[in-house]
């Protein structure tokens, strides 16, 4: 993701040159957290990573190093800027169910796992929140219907992908 201007073809010893990361538009595939925090041999000691893909990339399971992983803490002065978050009324292990009694589980955005033993589907809104690390607050309840009442899952994958230009794991064909 780090550029040098002029590019690194025309420098010669000696030259001075620009080094930084242009405007980019990533996706977040996952944040890792480290306690304690990760022995690297340089300090700060990153707590997190963040690992990204560049928008039109896809993520490839095969791919073993694919994308960017950077400490949002660390050395580097990168401002980021969160247009779109699919599902955000959600935390992972919320239990919902959907407008057909179907009851789910989130994990992530692409990450749905039904009760019923079911592989195939995506919730129908509106969702009415279940559970959340227990009973939900009445407030958090809420939030989940108001933001469920329009819309749907497949609105929040085009949204996602036309941000994007790639297509989560689970969908790839």
């Amino acid at each position: 993701m780090f550029r040098t201007e002029p590019a690194e073809t025309a420098l010669k010893p000696g030259d001075t040159c620009l080094v930084g990361i242009p405007a980019t538009m990533v996706h977040v595939q996952a944040v890792h957290r480290f306690d304690p925090s990760q022995v690297t041999g340089m300090l700060p000691r990153p707590a997190s990573y963040v690992e990204v893909l560049q928008q039109g990339e896809t993520h490839d399971p095969d791919l073993e190093d694919q994308g960017y992983a950077f400490d949002p803490a660390g050395g580097e002065p990168i401002r980021i800027e969160l247009l779109f978050r699919p599902y955000a009324f959600l935390e992972p292990g919320d239990e919902v169910a959907d407008r057909n009694g179907r009851v789910w589980r989130f994990d992530a955005a692409w990450d749905w796992h039904p009760f019923d033993g079911e592989r195939s589907g995506t919730p129908a809104w509106p969702l009415a929140l279940l559970s959340r690390h227990g009973e939900p607050t009445p407030k958090e309840a809420a939030a989940v219907a108001r933001a469920t009442a329009v819309g749907s899952h497949a609105g929040e994958l085009e949204r996602w992908s036309g941000l994007t230009l790639a297509l989560p794991a689970a969908h790839q064909q």
